[in-house]
């Protein structure tokens, strides 16, 4: 495929690791004069310009996309494109991650003292109210989550929730807002911003976003 001709918008899965905030995102993403534009279901705006990012399309023929972004405005990267690599036809490191996680909906009249009571470790909220399982493979960011539900979640809500990492027994209590609902052809999920989420837990996703990127970066044979 040529890269040098406008095509249509792909389903692309991003990684960058270049600045304060590791960012690992899925969006849509278009090739016009020479540049990515891609619009990411996160925001993006703390990715720093000549940062490095893996641009990883959902086509099996299309190449794995090394890029420097350009800019980081909301939720746009503008990335140009620096080398491309033909994706082997095997499975890959995904950008998802299988992270332990279960969310409760919180109603409005419970909010303030049941996610205090949540995030002060108190007993209560862990048993009371319905929690929510959702898909363990989630897209994920130090700053959010998107998770794919089998009950929907609707814009606005405050969630208690409990996160772990890939084979680490550790469980975070946090809390998230969810600021996006999104239909698909297999069913519903939700883009949530963390409003609290414990530093070991931050540090947890930073360190998996850069194992994540290394992988990448070693399986397309590329120095840094």
């Amino acid at each position: 495929m040529s890269m040098t001709a406008t095509i249509p918008a792909l389903d692309v899965e991003v990684v960058c690791t270049s600045g304060p905030v590791p960012l690992v995102a899925s969006g849509r993403a278009r090739f016009e004069h020479g540049l990515y534009i891609v619009d990411l279901d996160t925001d993006a705006s703390m990715t720093p310009v000549g940062g490095k990012a893996i641009l990883s399309f959902a086509s099996i023929e299309t190449p794995r996309v090394i890029a420097r972004v350009e800019s980081a405005l909301g939720n746009r990267l503008t990335c140009s494109p620096e080398q491309h690599r033909n994706r082997e036809r095997r499975d890959f490191p995904r950008l998802h991650a299988g992270l332990p996680v279960r969310v409760r909906r919180l109603a409005v009249t419970e909010r303030r003292a049941e996610s205090a009571s949540w995030l002060a470790g108190d007993a209560g909220p862990a048993e009371r109210g319905e929690w929510l399982v959702p898909d363990r493979f989630v897209d994920f960011s130090v700053t959010g989550l998107r998770l794919h539900m089998e009950m929907a979640l609707n814009a606005d809500d405050l969630l208690l929730l409990e996160l772990g990492l890939p084979n680490d027994p550790t469980r975070w209590r946090c809390t998230a807002r969810v600021i996006r609902i999104f239909d698909e052809p297999d069913g519903m999920s939700a883009a949530v911003e963390f409003e609290s989420i414990p530093d070991g837990a931050r540090t947890g996703l930073s360190q998996l976003t850069l194992r994540i990127q290394e992988q990448l970066l070693d399986d397309d044979g590329l120095d840094d």
